[in-house]
């Protein structure tokens, strides 16, 4: 009886003393976690013919309760100021749909080049978003190629 006494008091000093003991998981830094952003799910090169149409699908890091407004441009050979996408609430992607009509290429060339920029994002009740992972909106550009 005497040992199982001293067996237990050892044991519950053993799991009192392991209890004040930090583990691996107290001491994570959640302060500096990123915020919700917008971005392109690809910025490689495009290439769309003349009459036809292009999709470039904008995402979200995480869903969010509330529909987000997302605005880009196309410059350049095409040129489409303030172009705006929703992104669904509870929706993490939203396609855009960039037409080229006939005639952008002007003789004698046989190429043009646009770039689609995402310019800005925002949730229904005015916050804004970052634009891409760190927050450089100018890595946000895809090119497009518009050939004949």
């Amino acid at each position: 009886m005497k040992k199982l006494i001293i067996l237990l008091s050892l044991t519950a000093v053993f799991f009192l003393q392991s209890c004040e003991k930090k583990g691996p998981g107290d001491n994570y830094d959640f302060s500096n976690s990123l915020p919700a952003y917008v971005a392109l799910t690809s910025t490689a090169t495009k290439t769309i013919k003349e009459g036809a149409s292009g999709t470039f699908t904008f995402t979200l890091r995480t869903s969010i309760q509330q529909t987000v407004k997302v605005t880009y441009k196309v410059e350049g050979a095409l040129n489409l100021p303030n172009q705006t996408v929703t992104i669904a609430r509870d929706a993490l992607t939203s396609v855009a749909t960039v037409a080229v009509p006939v005639g952008v290429i002007v003789a004698p060339a046989t190429t043009a080049t646009a770039t689609l920029t995402l310019v800005s994002a925002a949730t229904a009740d005015g916050n804004a978003l970052t634009i891409g992972s760190k927050n450089d909106a100018s890595s946000q550009k895809v090119t497009i190629n518009i050939t004949k």
